[in-house]
């Protein structure tokens, strides 16, 4: 064998053993991935992780004023944990921690020596708090963002916001009624770990931001004159409402007590969660004189100029009326009626017209129903109606000066706004804008219902700006000519009306040649029992400021004006 037969065969050798080795090694991968395809189907999707559920969640939109300033936003609270095998230092972390997370220091070290991997040490904790325990300068413990709403404003606007509770839900206000805009809409969907599956997207449909009508600076400025009101007056609750008569726009709703919707949690009394401008329900009182009036005029029953006469008590199906003063002014005219606000005055033109024409007038103005703002859980209201079980012929009388019925502030000022706007009763409403960008639905401004004429609402309109003048100039803002009307009414409880507790209100909107604003104040069991003397002034303090901060001219700034083009002309 020569040397060149030799090497061939050394190299035939090689190649032998190679191939050898391949096919001994491609029969131990065959064999492996047999054994985990074919006889270990089960254990190995749980083995890479396999199919599994992945959830994309939106973030919920934000809340703005009517200006941009941010009223509901998106934060983070934090989950504590610690991992007990990472903590080098028990006895210093302990110590450092038991304060900020006010816990027992020796709790903490039990958590501490415990052997597992994870202890849970506070489910939720602020922003602040976790900062405080992230500066600490020890290992093992561990901080994981949970969402949160959180309220720049603090207890502003509780009630007409609402809160949004720890599994994402709006309770009440505008969180709730608007629920589904806010919260978008969460995606699943199953993956495959597998790098041969195709994945497939998982994208949320984020929440809609709410663009409201509210003013933040008006608000603020409501909010600041009900505190001032209600220690002024020794009230233990109140309302006020402010609203552009002309769309329905609410530029501020303001009631105390409130609650903070970021802590809602920390609340005592539940019944701080209801909603006093749509649920809580109240006999309105004189206020209801405005309405009355309007309906006799509006069906022809009576003229301004009308007169009646006023021997001081009437009986109607068994009750007897009597004037507040107990007064009996005798033969009165129309504008007195409303200056004096005499209650048989009033029962006598509803008897006038009838319970047929007074009760279709007052069902116009929209009592007994929701006005459907755009709120959660408001109330209907409670007006019977002829036919009805709960009505007798009493209520006819007791009903045209605001008593035996109920109403919810919101109802009150959305029924007197059609005496500002010429007859119209627009839908009131809150949110002017959902969403942003081309697609955002843009609020349009909707006559909810036209209980009188044009002319009706003016002569009504001037009949109230008489009787401020004369008999609440408490009322009065200098440069403007007011329109309203006060109220003042027994607290009734278990069916007996109580002597020393009532409500007073007013209501009010100006300039009454073209009003821009009206406004509702009231004022619950104030220590002074007359509206007049408590709403009616609180509503003046309030309005003096208000024109200034919407920039509404007075009116004789508008008379010049009118004057001025009517020269040029």
């Amino acid at each position: 064998m020569n040397n060149k037969q030799a090497l061939n065969l050394s190299q035939l050798r090689r190649l032998w053993l190679v191939l050898t080795f391949v096919i001994i090694a491609a029969i131990v991968i065959v064999g492996r991935l047999m054994a985990f395809q074919v006889f270990q189907v089960a254990p190995w999707p749980e083995w890479i992780g396999g199919e599994h559920t992945v959830i994309a969640q939106p973030e919920r939109g934000t809340i703005y004023d009517r200006n941009g300033a941010i009223l509901a936003a998106n934060g983070v609270d934090y989950q504590v944990s610690v991992a007990p095998n990472m903590v080098t230092e028990p006895e210093e972390l302990s110590t450092a921690l038991a304060p900020i997370l006010q816990q027992s220091r020796y709790d903490l070290l039990d958590a501490f020596e415990q052997e597992r991997q994870f202890v849970m040490l506070d489910g939720r904790v602020t922003a602040p708090v976790a900062a405080a325990i992230d500066n600490l300068p020890y290992y093992g413990i561990q901080l994981d963002p949970i969402p949160r709403r959180f309220y720049p404003q603090g207890k502003m606007l509780c009630h007409t916001l609402g809160y949004v509770d720890f599994n994402g839900d709006g309770g009440g206000g505008l969180e709730g009624q608007y629920q589904q805009e806010l919260a978008g809409e969460a995606a699943s969907a199953s993956l495959n770990d597998s790098p041969l599956t195709v994945q497939e997207s998982v994208i949320a449909r984020e929440g809609s931001d709410l663009t409201l009508t509210i003013d933040r600076s008006v608000q603020s400025l409501v909010e600041h004159h009900l505190t001032q009101a209600l220690d002024t007056y020794g009230a233990v609750s109140g309302e006020i409402i402010v609203m552009d008569p002309r769309t329905g726009a609410i530029l501020a709703m303001a009631a105390s007590p409130c609650y903070d919707p970021y802590a809602y949690y920390d609340t005592e009394d539940e019944s701080l969660f209801l909603n006093p401008f749509v649920t809580r329900q109240y006999e309105p009182g004189s206020v209801m004189k405005l309405l009355t009036m309007a309906a006799a005029i509006d069906s022809g029953t009576v003229t301004p100029q009308t007169t009646y006469y006023d021997a001081g008590v009437l009986e109607v199906g068994g009750h007897l009326t009597y004037n507040w003063d107990l007064s009996a002014p005798g033969t009165t005219d129309m504008t007195t009626l409303l200056a004096r606000s005499l209650n048989v005055g009033a029962a006598t033109i509803a008897t006038w017209m009838g319970a047929d024409t007074f009760y279709s007038y007052m069902q116009r103005f929209g009592f007994g129903r929701p006005t459907g703002i755009d709120v959660m859980s408001e109330a209907s209201g409670l007006m019977p109606l002829p036919g009805s079980e709960l009505w007798t012929e009493s209520f006819l009388a007791t009903n045209a000066y605001g008593q035996a019925l109920a109403v919810t502030p919101i109802q009150m000022i959305t029924a007197v706004s059609a005496l500002a706007n010429d007859g119209d009763i627009m839908q009131p409403y809150l949110v002017e804008k959902i969403g942003s960008g081309d697609d955002a639905f843009i609020h349009t401004p909707t006559i909810l219902s036209r209980p009188i004429s044009a002319e009706t609402a003016r002569q009504v309109t001037s009949m109230a700006v008489t009787a401020v003048a004369r008999e609440v100039p408490q009322a009065l803002v200098d440069d403007y000519t007011v329109a309203g009307k006060t109220g003042t009414a027994q607290i009734a409880e278990n069916g007996v009306y109580l002597q020393d507790d009532v409500i007073g209100s007013f209501i009010g909107w100006l300039p009454a040649d073209s009003p821009e604003i009206i406004v509702l104040v009231k004022l619950d069991r104030p220590e002074t029992p007359w509206g007049s003397y408590t709403a009616a002034p609180a509503f003046s303090d309030l309005v003096s400021e208000l024109v200034v901060l919407l920039d509404i001219p007075p009116d004789n700034v508008r008379l010049q004006a009118d004057v001025i083009a009517a020269r040029g002309n």
